[in-house]
């Protein structure tokens, strides 16, 4: 596991409920979330998404990338809006991590989270990247009765 995971996770896991900070009009996920994109923090031309998260039918997805020395600050405003709107830390998952919200169906909805070096496989690159990953699918508990 690399530091900028072991950071991010930190920072996720002080940061979750904690006030966003400055933030411009453009959004992520706009078809279910609508998370503002944060100062500091661009949505590039191309996210280079990892093939395991590029099934339209499975996520909704959503990218931005960030300089590396101030992406720890950026990666904590993105956690405390989330952490605004309901969503709370889930699972360390390979790669990133999740927040999970309860829906009013009582459904987890689950956003997978994954930090990295951009362009991916550049080892201590300048710049970092968020992909972001909304399971289109909520999790519902359907127990039959017994």
């Amino acid at each position: 596991m690399n530091i900028a995971r072991i950071i991010f996770g930190a920072c996720a896991a002080l940061v979750l409920g904690a006030p966003a900070h400055a933030e411009d009009a453009a959004t992520l996920l706009p078809e279910s979330l609508s998370l503002a994109v944060v100062d500091g923090s661009i949505i590039p031309d191309d996210c280079m998404y990892p093939g395991s998260i590029t099934n339209a039918a499975r996520f909704e997805i959503a990218c931005v990338t960030m300089p590396r020395f101030v992406s720890s600050e950026i990666s904590a405003q993105y956690i405390g809006e989330l952490g605004e709107r309901g969503w709370r830390q889930g699972s360390f998952i390979s790669g990133g991590m999740t927040a999970i919200r309860t829906d009013e169906n009582n459904c987890e909805r689950v956003l997978n989270i994954f930090p990295g070096d951009f362009p991916p496989g550049s080892e201590n690159s300048d710049v970092v990247v968020i992909w972001f990953a909304m399971d289109r699918t909520p999790r519902c508990n359907r127990a039959q009765p017994g």
